[in-house]
């Protein structure tokens, strides 16, 4: 009978530790970030008290881990389908008119979404601002914000998935 030599031994033992650790580092099906989980969203937002020397800027995203965004409606604006951007902004100009509040919802189920606020209050009054997000039908954020001159208010919210 023949006895196994130690560097034998060891090569084997190393490539079986290297087998089974490749083995772990497998991706589980839940760890597919495109499998399947999108979310439908619906944002509102609202400024008071604007004037053409804010920055008063809303922007939202929309998009898909693969192509299939393309060409399609992303958002609708207050109920009007706003072709194949998957990014909305609404400024300053937008909120000094007879309209203050803005609502936008997902077309179909994306795989991500995000609001961004940008408010610079140069002169002039407070203004006030509220945004408020639902994912899924699910409220996530809602916030309600008054900037005061020479203040301004930023956030960066980022919605996806939580399955």
């Amino acid at each position: 009978m023949k006895s196994i030599s130690k560097k034998s031994l060891l090569t084997v033992m190393v490539i079986s530790v290297g087998i089974m650790f490749l083995a772990s580092c497998k991706k589980k099906s839940g760890d597919n970030q495109n499998s399947g989980n999108k979310v439908s969203m619906k944002i509102t937002v609202t400024a008071n008290g604007a004037d053409a020397s804010d920055q008063v800027d809303f922007r939202v995203t929309a998009g898909n881990h693969d192509a299939s965004q393309y060409g399609a409606p992303v958002w609708k604006v207050n109920g009007t389908a706003r072709g194949n951007e998957n990014i909305v902004l609404v400024g300053s100009s937008d909120f000094t008119g007879s309209t203050k509040t803005y609502v936008f919802e997902t077309v179909k189920p994306f795989d991500f979404g995000s609001l961004a606020v940008d408010i610079i209050n140069s002169e002039g009054g407070p203004i006030t601002i509220s945004y408020k997000t639902e994912v899924n039908g699910k409220v996530e954020t809602n916030e309600n914000v008054v900037v005061a001159v020479e203040q301004s208010h930023n956030k960066r919210l980022a919605y996806g998935s939580n399955e």
